[in-house]
């Protein structure tokens, strides 16, 4: 069996890799910001096309949206939670940036994404998540304030293009 050796180039720092459970898929973190703004996630896998970078932030982003008022607009922050039990599906948390230019920072929602499909299986609200995930949660997330978790939730409770079961 050949060797093959793919190169990327990510442009952040203080990145931090998983490995997905079958080693089919690894998932980056990264900063792409500065001062608690742009961190986010990618997923690279090989196919036979080489080395496949999936934006995993993106999708997240759209349906994330802003939920809460802030000075300057700005995406949410996402960060890799867990890989499922394969490289087709992952946990993503999206958060209202932890900086004190927006209301409710550090409020957030967890994600399930499907792979390569980059679609959205479920979403769990921050006390759902906090519940479900706690031991795989980071400190900022396991400690995020939960006084405006009404505020992010009413958000999403008058979108008319949420998937059903997602809410």
């Amino acid at each position: 069996m050949g060797s093959k050796t793919v190169v990327t180039r990510l442009l952040g720092f203080n990145g931090e890799i998983a490995w997905s459970p079958d080693s089919e898929a690894f998932a980056v973190n990264q900063t792409e910001g500065g001062g608690g703004l742009g961190e986010r996630v990618y997923v690279f896998s090989i196919n036979s096309h080489g080395l496949q970078k999936l934006d995993i932030s993106r999708v997240i982003e759209r349906d994330f949206g802003h939920p809460v008022r802030c000075e300057v607009k700005t995406p949410p922050n996402t960060g890799f939670i867990s890989w499922g039990s394969d490289a087709s599906t992952l946990l993503v948390a999206a958060e209202v940036v932890p900086v004190s230019i927006c209301k409710c920072m550090g409020t957030f929602r967890v994600y399930e994404i499907n792979l390569p499909s980059l679609t959205i299986a479920r979403t769990y609200s921050q006390t759902e998540a906090k519940q479900k995930f706690r031991s795989l949660l980071g400190p900022e997330l396991r400690g995020a304030d939960d006084s405006c978790i009404a505020t992010l939730e009413r958000h999403f409770e008058h979108r008319p293009d949420l998937p059903k079961g997602t809410e």
